[in-house]
């Protein structure tokens, strides 16, 4: 009963919620329709009192106005007041140029704060419109001094004269609130009685659905029932050609057929029952023997791999050893190479050291032949440097002697001026002998110097030689000590990789015997785990089989118990 209430509920709100939809679109689509009607009414109303109202006007008295007569501005505007005295709906009324500026307001635009003088609004469009046309036109609603306002505009024209120039406007103002007072009152009548025939179908359309689906009540009911597992419950007895007629059909054929599948389930839920218990005490034995075979497997893998490990590590540690001594027997090989070539190397320097005595002897000969070259040159380096000396005491003397002939050539006045220019350059060239030679004594000395230090270094440079000699002959006796101890080492090692040959291949033959025998302790491990892997794999299918049984007979303990919740 919820169910169908809900359902009705639910559909009786959608309906209602159209309705009104529909309501607000009609409600909306007349009053914007009414307004504009209403405020094209309002604006014609405007614009033709305030065309009437021109021939109250005299345009001689706007020129004066305009001049500056607020006398006459004053009876201009009572003039216009009749306008509002008898017309109660307008707000005011009062006269402007065409710039906006006011030339004469009634006592209503006084009484909001408009005098002569100021300026009021006029849209251009519209002061547009009527100096085109000369004609009256009416504004939209706009908002100024305070109020929504809706303005009609009459021209008045120079004498009176239509075909005259426009010389100022005769307005008057609605308020804007009219038009929406006058647009409802138009249209609440219509509204309401539209509304009527509205609720009045939306109300026949949530009774009719209530009828409609009344009976599902019974079918929700009767499917409630057989949820609950009662399928004793009567059948339904809807006779109808609609969709719900075909339900309630399904649904009493849905409850004969459970009642004959839960009969049957009932029965062959306790007979197999009886069977699992059976298969799952066979399954239980089955596998205790599996597993206890499983551990005699185990055991028997177990010492298989302990003898293979000992047998790998055996073979390991024998390939270790050939590896070893394999390696020793290059090592004695590379060995006997290195021997053979510090034997080798040895020779050659033995034949180094000879030559080496040779150079050394050949060095020390020609040491002393340029000691004795030294020593000369020496001596003639102290002989140029005598001559040096006398030359310098002549260039001394030479300077003296130009320097008096120079005083003697000064006491002769006149005539001894060119012997005293030829004293002067003679002079100049003593001194310059002079410099010279002592330049030369310098480098002598220089020479002298250097050569001395050459001479001991050459003594010491052959002391040195003496001395290298002597080591280069014990080097060399030391090469033919070492090439004897080398010659004795080559012979051990050929002995050593003799032997090293001999126990290399003793190693290979037992390594083959150890290879051998870890092969076949490889095969008898894996055919061990070959049948411990189908040992368990037998084990877990029985494992298996009797969890499934236990599955089986726990599913047909609560298939039982949730048969026995039907009532049949």
């Amino acid at each position: 009963m919820k169910k169908s209430i809900s359902i009705t509920r639910r559909l009786g709100m959608i309906i209602m919620g159209i309705l009104l939809l529909c309501m607000i679109i009609i409600f909306i689509s007349m009053y914007k329709t009414n307004y504009d009607e209403v405020k094209k009414a309002a604006g014609v109303e405007a614009f033709g009192c305030a065309n009437i109202t021109t021939a109250l006007i005299d345009p001689t008295d706007i020129e004066k106005i305009k001049q500056g007569d607020t006398a006459l501005a004053e009876e201009v505007g009572e003039s216009i007041n009749w306008t509002i005295q008898h017309k109660g709906i307008f707000e005011g009324q009062y006269v402007m140029d065409l710039e906006g500026n006011l030339i004469a307001v009634d006592e209503n635009l006084m009484e909001q704060g408009f005098n002569v003088g100021d300026t009021f609004h006029i849209d251009e469009e519209d002061l547009e419109r009527l100096k085109i046309t000369k004609a009256p036109v009416y504004s939209d609603v706009y908002e100024f001094g305070g109020m929504k306002r809706l303005s009609g505009y009459a021209p008045v024209f120079k004498d009176h004269d239509p075909d005259q120039e426009i010389i100022a406007v005769s307005a008057i103002d609605f308020e804007a609130s009219i038009l929406h007072t006058r647009t409802w009152d138009m249209i609440k009548g219509g509204l309401f009685f539209a509304a009527i025939p509205l609720l009045l179908v939306g109300v026949a359309t949530i009774f009719l659905i209530n009828r409609t689906i009344a009976p599902l009540n019974d079918a929700s009911e009767f499917a409630s029932r057989v949820a609950k597992g009662d399928l004793t419950v009567k059948p339904l007895a809807i006779k109808r050609n609609d969709e719900i007629g075909v339900l309630s059909t399904d649904l009493n054929t849905m409850a004969n057929n459970l009642k004959e599948i839960i009969g049957e389930l009932a029965i062959s839920s306790s007979q197999l029952a009886n069977t699992t218990e059976e298969v799952s005490a066979s399954s239980e034995e089955i596998s205790a023997s599996a597993e206890q075979n499983l551990q005699t497997y185990h055991s028997v893998q177990t010492g298989a791999e302990e003898q293979l490990h000992i047998v790998h590590q055996t073979n390991e540690l024998l390939q270790q050893i050939a590896k070893a001594t394999i390696e020793m027997n290059d090592r004695s090989i590379q060995l006997q190479k290195a021997s053979q070539f510090s034997v080798e190397k040895a020779e050659q320097g033995e034949e180094l050291v000879d030559r080496s005595l040779q150079q050394i002897e050949q060095m020390n000969e020609e040491s002393s032949s340029l000691t004795e070259s030294m020593n000369e040159l020496q001596e003639k380096s102290a002989e140029i440097n005598n001559i040096i000396t006398i030359i310098t005491q002549i260039a001394e003397q030479t300077n003296l002697l130009a320097l008096n002939a120079s005083i003697e050539a000064a006491h002769a006045g006149e005539k001894g001026k060119g012997f005293a220019v030829v004293a002067q350059e003679i002079r100049r060239l003593a001194e310059q002998s002079s410099e010279a030679t002592h330049q030369i004594s310098d480098l002598i000395h220089d020479i002298q110097d250097g050569t001395e230090r050459a001479v001991k270094q050459t003594d010491v440079s052959r002391e040195s030689m003496v001395h290298g000699s002597e080591i280069i002959e014990e080097t060399g006796k030391s090469f033919y000590e070492i090439r004897d101890s080398i010659n004795e080492v080559v012979s051990d090692i050929n002995r050593m990789s003799g032997n090293m040959m001999k126990i290399n291949s003793d190693i290979d033959k037992i390594v083959e015997s150890m290879t051998s025998i870890e092969t076949i302790s490889t095969s008898n491990v894996d055919e061990a785990l070959n049948v411990i892997a189908l040992s368990e794999e037998q084990t877990a299918g029985i494992e298996e089989m009797t969890s499934s049984m236990e599955m089986l007979s726990n599913m047909t303990e609560d298939l039982k118990k949730r048969t026995q919740q039907f009532n049949i």
